[in-house]
């Protein structure tokens, strides 16, 4: 059995790719947070910005996964210290999940060989130092590693990219958006990411060598299509056709003070949930880029098999009906405007 480290092991990626891997009969998986609170021989606390945790965490381990979010700070130096630690420990193997934010603001169909752009902003600049740092790892003979680039993670437990839209959907917040949401979505199902993962781990490779792989499903459709899509699954009708001014103002206005609340509530201690989700103003730009990821090498190299795009939608459906339960026993819904 090879044991498998898996750091941000507690994150919406992580967890699924975790519980993927016990149903192995070839992995036993180690899942690694700074939020884990009860470590045991397969749950470990680790700080991955502190080499000797690290070095700690590695021993014993025959390839690593590295999920980890956060700040800036913890994406990339995580990953530089990663690469030492790894070489120290004689840990051969990486599987680093980048994110299609590598790519900036470069639209049309996107090949895993084009430039990578860290302009749009400190996530994106941390993913494409992440990856340099990954990238040495292997150049330097310290062993393999498969980067992984995703496009948008989606799926039941998501709350960026289905709790948060559906939200918005129901507020009357979201919609038809004309133009302003003509982009590609570039969903892809947590499964599938998962899926690319296990068969990235699998893969037997000559040390040195690196390869890389755009995560996205070729049936991800436009974000108008998936708002109208998914706000009929939820109920969340009529559809309101919105204007992009409309957008701006919520998001300029509305964005900054909701998202100070949220994180003064969460330093607290607090339920957010009473509280209107803030609109990213990165998020306008997002979906109207007309950035469609080229997946056809990992569906190749990794054999997927992609969730259909009706399937995910029922099943995210599903969640957040679920998650709506305990909300509507505690008392009647607000009055629609």
């Amino acid at each position: 059995m090879k044991r498998i480290l898996v750091l941000g092991g507690s994150g919406y990626v992580g967890s699924r790719l975790v519980a993927m891997l016990r149903q192995t009969r070839w992995a036993t998986p180690v899942s690694a947070s700074s939020r884990q609170r009860a470590p045991d021989a397969d749950n470990l606390r680790v700080d991955t910005r502190d080499p000797a945790s690290l070095r700690a965490a590695l021993n014993g381990i025959d390839a690593v996964v590295n999920c980890v979010a956060g700040n800036a700070q913890a994406i990339s130096e995580g990953a530089r210290l990663l690469a030492q630690a790894c070489s120290a420990a004689g840990c051969e193997h990486i599987v680093h999940l980048s994110t299609m934010s590598v790519y900036g603001a470069l639209e049309g169909r996107v090949t895993e060989e084009a430039p990578l752009d860290p302009g749009l902003g400190w996530y994106g600049r941390a993913k494409v130092e992440a990856e340099r740092h990954v990238v040495s790892f292997a150049q330097s003979g310290g062993g393999t590693a498969v980067i992984l680039r995703p496009g948008c993670v989606w799926g039941p437990g998501s709350e960026l990219w289905v709790g948060r839209i559906a939200r918005l959907l129901r507020a009357g917040r979201l919609g038809d958006l004309g133009a302003a949401g003509d982009g590609w979505s570039n969903l892809v199902h947590v499964d599938d990411v998962c899926s690319a993962i296990v068969a990235a781990l699998r893969s037997s490779r000559p040390s040195g060598q690196l390869l890389t792989y755009n995560l996205s499903a070729p049936d991800s459709p436009r974000w108008n299509d998936y708002f109208v899509d998914l706000a009929l699954a939820i109920g969340a009708t009529p559809v309101r056709r919105l204007s992009a001014r409309r957008l701006r103002l919520d998001a300029m206005l509305a964005g900054p003070p909701l998202k100070i609340a949220q994180m003064a509530l969460g330093k607290a201690g607090l339920t957010t949930h009473a509280l209107p989700d803030p609109l990213p103003p990165g998020l306008l730009g997002l979906w109207e880029r007309q950035l469609l990821l080229d997946s056809r090498s990992a569906q190749r190299d990794l054999d997927l098999r992609w969730t259909p795009y009706a399937a995910a939608l029922q099943q995210c459906a599903a969640w957040f009906h679920e998650g709506e339960q305990p909300r509507k026993l505690a008392g009647p819904a607000p009055a629609r405007q």
